[in-house]
Formats: structure tokens, sequence, C-alpha cells
């Protein structure tokens, strides 16, 4: 299993997203998405838009290998011949932002939209994608990024008087499938 391999892969494809264009056209437009792994506080004050990138949850089986080709015969040692198996990751992406003025006239749809752009490019993340865990070196295919994903959203107050901090939860599940 690739846990290093699946987090770096989702950080890869977010860190430095550019915002859709109506976005970057606006007056003060925000900076390219900052994506982490290991985040530095979310809760310092900053312009840039950041997303952190973890794992919370995984489901490893036979039964929902992409492949469907399971093993016969079972390995009888690590490495040793066998079929596919298949690990479906549950991926967070926290996204963190201190917006724009509340006088902008786009603060009421621009973090809706900011948050649309993240979906959009998990959804169209290229398929297959060969990775190797940076530990064992194990070779496994991410597929299906973006296939299943969830939302949720909240809006924290940091100090009376001063802009809100608006944060995103975006689960994505990511199918990895190796040999074992």
């Amino acid at each position: 299993m690739g846990l290093a391999s699946t987090v770096q892969h989702m950080k890869t494809l977010l860190d430095g997203l550019n915002w859709p264009q109506e976005i970057q056209n606006l007056p003060s437009p925000p900076p390219p998405l900052a994506c982490y792994i290991t985040p530095p506080n979310p809760n310092v004050q900053a312009s840039v838009p950041t997303a952190y990138v973890w794992f919370n949850r995984g489901m490893e089986s036979r039964s929902n290998d992409a492949l469907r080709a399971g093993t016969i015969p079972r390995a009888s040692y690590t490495g040793g011949p066998s079929g596919t198996k298949s690990t479906v990751h549950t991926v967070p992406v926290y996204f963190v932002w201190l917006g724009g003025s509340p006088t902008d006239p786009n603060a009421d749809t621009l973090f809706p939209g900011m948050v649309d752009a993240i979906m959009a490019t998990l959804r169209v993340a290229p398929d297959a994608e060969q990775v190797a865990d940076p530990w064992t070196d194990m070779q496994s295919s991410l597929v299906d990024i973006g296939e299943r994903m969830s939302y949720l959203t909240d809006l924290r107050a940091l100090e009376p008087m001063q802009l809100e901090r608006l944060d995103a939860l975006i689960e994505c599940t990511v199918t990895e499938v190796f040999r074992s």
C-alpha cells in the first residue's frame, strides 16, 4: 500500500493550481493554490489560498479491485507472484483561505468558484497514473481520482471585527491498484 505516494501525487496535482481565467481576470485575483502535505499553521493570516492533503481512511480488498483480477494462487511471501489487489483511499483536501474584501462585488461567488476549480482539477486527473512508494519502492497505479467526491464548507471568525476564514473540506477517493 502506498499512502505516501498517494498523498504526494495529490499534492502534485493541486500545488500551483491556477484559477479559471475569469477569476484570474479579476482586479485583485487570488494567487495560485499552495498545496502541502504537512501543513503550516492554518490560523496564520495569509492571502494565499492553501490546501492540505492527507489521508483519513481506506479499504483494502480483493473484491474492490478495479481490475477484478484477484489472486490465484495467492503469494506465499511478500513480493511473490500474485494477482492484483486494491485500496480505495479517502483523501481529504482541506482548503483554507482568508478571503478578499467583504466589499468586493465577487465576494459571494469567489470562494465557491475556487472550490469548484479544485474539484474540476481532481475530476480530470490522469487515470492509471504510475507511482512508487518512497520507502519500499513498491509500484502501483492510481486510478479513479475524482470519481467520488464530497465537500463540506465552513466559515470561521478569527477575531471579532476581522475578515472571516473560509474553509472547505473536499473528500476525494483514489483507488490504488497493486500486486500482492
